[in-house]
């Protein structure tokens, strides 16, 4: 075993056997096994969970370990083996891991086997090495962390997506979906619905999808749970009854986070047939003022058609996004071209409206259609009246802004 540089912090009673077992003839039968331990269990204890130590000292610690510290020898050779995959030593993490497991099984590093035979394009060796971990009744949830349990459940899952097991990869996507539920996983139940939600999706089983997701979502705000909820409005937003659109406009909301329900609003509307979504978008970005990014194209689809230029709000509607387009906004990344587009549409609308455009400027001063005239408050303030119905949460969301 190649020497290492001893620790200066090593104690002055641990040198002598150190210097014994630091050489490259050092023999186990020739050292004391109390001072072999008493040495490794120093490294392990003030170096490797104190994170100070390097590969090198890891790789002599496990040549040193002693062969009843079982759990040590796999947990250091797991550390060492993840190494080396992020050092792109593939075959050499392989190696490493077969040889431990050969003497001492460890739950969690054949799981890094397999991520490694993974890496090395062995895929059905891979699903094997990572089933055999999980259906071994020796690695019980109670000798088992649950989050290690989580990962391996959903590392399997993309194993088999990878190898084209679609349907087979459902049972570990849910298996880790109930693991994380049932540990107040958040991060990992994340990840674990994101995962079997876009594969329902891609199987054209948007149905089953929400009826995956929608038992996991609440109105108690928290980063997890906004991702779930962005999740339900950004993919699955067809399948959401109006009462749950309701309930999750309202936790955006509540979180005072309208910027976050202004996307999911918008990108609805981009494909949404029903005029009302896209004025309630629209309406939405003018009680909140959001970037005229956002906002400029939903005015231009409310007014498509020439009959819709013609309307008694049509002039709002273009002049409220030439407003915000005034306004200064660090969110906005286009806000020069989507004040030209504005103005456009404001000269199209006046002269929809019967005013040549010479007279536009003097129009938009009589009609008070300026940003100092207020016009993006009564825009959002005539559009709520046009539409057929008000949703309960926009209720809200006009009581927010007005708390602004």
């Amino acid at each position: 075993m190649a020497p290492i540089t001893a620790p200066a912090e090593l104690p002055d009673s641990l040198k002598a056997s150190f210097s014994l077992m630091n050489t490259t003839e050092a023999s186990r039968e020739h050292i004391d096994p109390a001072s072999i331990r008493s040495v490794t269990d120093w490294f392990y204890t003030e170096r490797w969970h104190q994170e100070r130590a390097d590969t090198a000292e890891l790789t002599w610690l496990l040549h040193w370990l002693p062969a009843e510290q079982a759990e040590r020898i796999a947990e250091i050779a797991d550390a060492l083996c993840i190494s080396r995959l992020q050092a792109g030593e593939i075959d050499s993490a392989i190696t490493l891991a077969e040889d431990t497991l050969a003497k001492h099984d460890d739950f969690c590093l054949r799981h890094t086997l397999a991520l490694a035979q993974s890496a090395k394009g062995d895929l059905n060796q891979a699903i094997g090495t990572l089933e055999q971990a999980l259906n071994n009744p020796a690695f019980t949830e109670a000798t088992t962390p649950p989050e290690q349990r989580i990962q391996a459940w959903l590392d399997l899952a993309r194993l088999l997506q990878n190898a084209k097991a679609l349907f087979k990869a459902m049972r570990p996507a849910k298996q880790a979906i109930a693991l994380a539920a049932q540990n107040h996983e958040e991060e990992l139940l994340v990840e674990a619905l994101t995962l079997l939600v876009r594969q329902l999706i891609e199987q054209g089983g948007s149905d089953e999808a929400w009826e995956a997701l929608k038992p996991h979502l609440n109105d108690t705000y928290s980063t997890g749970q906004k991702a779930l909820w962005t999740l339900a409005f950004s993919e699955l937003s067809n399948e959401l009854s109006e009462a749950d659109r309701d309930r999750g406009a309202l936790f955006f909301l509540e979180a005072n986070e309208p910027d976050a329900l202004i996307r999911l609003w918008v990108k609805h509307a981009e494909t949404a047939e029903d005029q009302d979504d896209v004025l309630i978008a629209y309406i939405l970005c003018l009680l909140f003022r959001a970037p005229v990014d956002a906002a400029a194209p939903l005015a231009a689809k409310l007014l498509l058609r020439d009959k819709d230029r013609q309307t008694e709000r049509a002039p709002l509607i273009a002049a409220a996004a030439m407003a915000l387009a005034e306004i200064p906004d660090e969110r906005s990344i286009k806000r020069a071209h989507w004040y030209r587009d504005a103005m456009i549409q404001l000269i199209s609308v006046a002269r929809h409206q019967g005013v040549p455009e010479a007279a536009v400027k003097q129009w938009a001063e009589d009609e008070r259609l300026l940003l100092e005239h207020g016009v993006i408050e009564r825009a959002a303030k005539q559009l709520i009246n046009e539409l057929a119905s008000t949703p309960n949460w926009l209720l809200r969301a006009i009581e927010k802004a007005g708390q602004k």
